[in-house]
């Protein structure tokens, strides 16, 4: 009996050990995970279709992005890419846009590349303000968001406090917190998550047309956790699944015709 509960104790004391170890390893490298910052020079950037400009956030970070102003009577697409993006890596989608005849602001972030300071949520939303706040800035025109992964949070979010005829969402969550509980299911992960973009929270004030395109087949982040955000979403949003559909090549199955038809039927007359 005695050698049982010796064996028993020292089980536990080792499960405890490791879990511990493992909450110590997530806690610590979980801006390495969320904020996975591409290796990128952004340098010169010599494209006949975007123009970099630097936009100043009101905490006093400096942002680069990717600008095609619009002409007159044409509206602004603004476009956040996901945590291991970067906006000059959008510039194919962008000129989608450019091309229907769109202005586009490819928006990039606090401490990825060609912008100053450091990763947060926080953080991020104040930067998609910024990036609102400059197109509005050049001239008054109606607004569009298309946001892809972490981007959706960030695009929510700006779209319950800002004016936007329209936001398309691909591969939303309902919140990191979850995303992250699912993954990791033996772990507390709730007290230890530092950035959880609780994108159910703000999903009920957006008031402009919403839709949502998300993959069957998703790894990364399961189309159950956009079914979980639609349980938030405010009437008449559009949902989209593809099927067959992964993380990163919705636009192999025709995601960004399906945003641009949908901002097209949106957009104010």
């Amino acid at each position: 009996m005695l050698k049982t509960f010796k064996f028993l104790m020292i089980a536990f004391v080792c499960g405890l050990a490791f879990l511990c170890t493992r909450v110590a390893i997530y806690y610590f490298s979980q801006e390495q995970v969320i904020f996975p910052v591409p290796d990128i020079e952004v340098g010169s950037v010599e494209d006949t279709d975007f123009e970099p400009v630097s936009i100043s956030t009101k905490d006093g970070e400096t942002l680069f992005a990717l600008h095609h102003a619009s002409e007159d009577y044409e509206s602004t697409i603004l476009i956040f890419h996901g945590n291991a993006g970067a906006a000059i890596n959008q510039r194919d989608r962008g000129r989608l846009f450019v091309n229907a005849g769109y202005g586009v602001l490819l928006v990039e972030y606090r401490g990825y590349p060609g912008s100053t300071g450091i990763p947060s949520e926080l953080g991020f939303y104040e930067d998609a303000q910024a990036a609102y706040d400059y197109v509005v800035g050049q001239k008054q025109q109606p607004i569009g968001l298309y946001a892809h992964s972490l981007g959706t949070s960030v695009a929510i979010r700006l779209a319950s406090k800002r004016d936007v005829f329209s936001v398309v969402l691909e591969s939303p969550f309902d919140s990191i917190l979850a995303v992250a509980q699912n993954r990791f299911p033996w772990l507390p992960v709730s007290p230890f998550l530092k950035y959880k973009f609780e994108s159910y929270k703000s999903f009920g004030n957006v008031k402009s047309p919403a839709l949502i395109i998300h993959g069957t087949e998703d790894q990364v982040i399961p189309i159950e956790h956009s079914n979980k955000l639609l349980e938030f979403a405010p009437p008449g949003v559009k949902f989209i699944s593809i099927k067959g559909a992964g993380h990163n090549n919705l636009s192999d199955f025709g995601s960004e015709n399906l945003a641009l038809k949908f901002f097209n039927e949106k957009l104010p007359n």
